[in-house]
């Protein structure tokens, strides 16, 4: 067996592996007294901040607030945004809603100035004896001026038109917004509540029978999947189909609501009825509603489009185009 013969005390190796273990000791050093250097100026602050902590009397903090220099914090100050949250939340603090905020702002009335507008509502002098069926006896084709006051049809109610650029782009979300805030601008409910009597059967002319809309609408069992100022919706077999797949009643899922343009084709004798009716029902479960008219409106919003062919109902299909 052959040995390795010893390295000499002065080779050229033993001599570079001392110097770099040297040079490693140094650092360790030098990288050490750095972290006890550092470790020093983290207790120091703590300690800052735990008697400034506990110091009720000083300007701006109080005993659930950290006080670093000049600004002050929450206890517990890590906490993530959860459910709409606040990320800085103290441990013993009540956990409040964040209060609802005003859409119709300054900034938000000056891109768009009728922005949260809806007609006056008007009641009828007749009280709780004023019955919706008188506003469906004057004639389908009527402006609304000859309704009794009450049924929100009249074309005085919305005033005149204001005037628009010729460039003018719509607010589509102006519905959506006073939904989801549930006021307008002067703090009326919005949508405008209904009487139960609107959900009854009512015929063209008001008769109690007769009312094909309400049947279709019952034969094709389509069902409501939330609130209109929902922002999920909750889908289940039922919800179109009415039997459950399989004979195995399935439970319902509640998903992020898909976002929604609605567009309806008109004229601008129906803004006062038709499109007013849209606007205070439906409309709001939209994220975007727009009416193709014959003449502009801001409020509604309702858009006057030039269009091939004649200004007639078998052609206004070209608004949509």
């Amino acid at each position: 067996m052959y040995r390795r013969t010893a390295t000499s005390a002065s080779s050229p190796k033993v001599s570079a592996s001392r110097e770099r273990r040297a040079k490693r000791e140094n650092k360790l050093n030098h990288w050490g007294g750095h972290r006890k250097y550092l470790l020093l100026i983290w207790v120091g602050a703590m300690y800052h901040v735990t008697m400034n902590s506990g110091n009720g009397k000083s300007e701006g903090t109080n005993k659930d607030s950290w006080k670093i220099g000049k600004v002050s914090l929450p206890k517990n100050a890590i906490r993530r945004m959860r459910n709409g949250k606040s990320k800085y939340q103290s441990a013993n603090e009540d956990i409040k809603s964040e209060p609802d905020q005003n859409p119709y702002s300054l900034t938000a009335l000056k891109k768009n100035p009728f922005l949260g507008w809806q007609p006056p509502l008007t009641h009828s002098p007749l009280g709780s004896s004023f019955s919706w069926r008188t506003c469906f006896k004057a004639d389908p084709k009527s402006d609304g001026s000859d309704q009794p006051t009450g049924c929100n049809e009249n074309p005085a109610e919305m005033g005149s038109n204001p005037p628009v650029a010729k460039d003018w782009i719509p607010d589509v979300t102006i519905v959506r917004t006073m939904m989801m805030h549930g006021k307008d601008i002067n703090g009326n409910p919005f949508p405008p509540s209904l009487p139960k009597e609107l959900c009854e059967g009512i015929g063209v002319r008001g008769e109690k029978s007769g009312d094909t809309n309400k049947e279709c609408l019952m034969e094709s069992i389509i069902r409501s999947t939330g609130a209109l100022n929902s922002t999920t919706v909750t889908i289940s077999p039922s919800n179109h189909y009415g039997q459950p797949e399989n004979g195995i009643i399935q439970d319902p899922i509640v998903v992020p609501a898909p976002k929604l343009m609605c567009l309806v084709y008109t004229m601008a004798d129906a803004h006062a009825n038709r499109i007013r009716a849209m606007q205070q029902t439906w409309a709001g479960g939209c994220d975007g509603f727009l009416a193709f008219s014959t003449e502009s409106d801001p409020r509604l919003p309702a858009i006057s489009l030039e269009h091939e062919g004649p200004e007639a109902y078998k052609n206004m299909w070209q608004k949509v185009r």
